[in-house]
């Protein structure tokens, strides 16, 4: 799940102690929606903090940075201090979830091959925020020299973007016109962190096999035949 992915990736950056339970499957048991009512995960109970319980994986994220701050206190943290940065962060991560991710998916679940150039182009004109992003930042990250949160947001899907459209659609991300998003995706690929909390390409294929044939919504991010 790269929801999920997203704060094993946090906790392992920011090197906290942790313990995992799997949940899969619907619908989730009794004891999981207890902790979260919503039945998604990532959820995250925290002993520590007065067995604090925190769901959805960005506010998860920035839950552990701040916990990191205030428990840790150590230089390895993933959200900066500048109000302006925070909100950079937050404007970056919001443009995947509401702009890039519908496109990602519907492009891939679109089964009119006369559309199919049409949601190709709208998925690439919604990346290009990210490699302009990049120019500006002078990167090698999204903010620039540091790996934050920014990151750690979109890594999930972009890997799971790459190997999707390369495996159902043929499509493969034009290196003219991303190689900063690209070399990007290489940096971040390579991080411990990263490859601690990856699926490989062989399971996100069987996975996306399942969601392709049953025309998964993906929580609607899939916006074929909705006008």
């Amino acid at each position: 799940c790269p929801y999920a992915a997203r704060t094993l990736i946090v906790l392992h950056e920011l090197g906290l102690q942790f313990d995992t339970v799997e949940v899969s499957g619907r619908p989730k048991p009794d004891w999981y929606l207890e902790i979260n009512p919503r039945g998604k995960v990532p959820a995250i109970r925290v002993p520590s903090d007065k067995n604090t319980i925190v769901y959805e994986s960005a506010i998860c994220d920035e839950y552990l940075c701040d916990y990191y701050d205030l428990s840790v206190g150590g230089d390895r943290n993933l959200m900066p201090r500048a109000p302006s940065e925070r909100a950079n962060i937050r404007l970056l991560n919001d443009h995947y979830d509401t702009v890039v991710g519908p496109a990602q998916f519907t492009f891939l679940m679109n089964k009119d091959s006369e559309k199919d150039e049409e949601l190709e182009n709208a998925m690439e004109k919604s990346l290009d925020v990210y490699e302009e992003t990049l120019k500006n930042s002078g990167g090698p990250f999204l903010i620039g020299e540091s790996f934050t949160l920014a990151d750690v947001h979109i890594l999930p899907f972009v890997l799971r973007l790459i190997v999707s459209l390369r495996h159902f659609k043929s499509y493969e991300l034009p290196r003219k016109r991303y190689p900063l998003l690209l070399r990007w995706y290489e940096l971040c690929s390579a991080r411990k962190s990263v490859q601690e909390a990856a699926r490989s390409e062989e399971r996100i294929i069987e996975v996306y096999k399942m969601f392709v044939e049953r025309d998964y919504a993906f929580g609607g991010l899939n916006k074929n035949g909705k006008t």
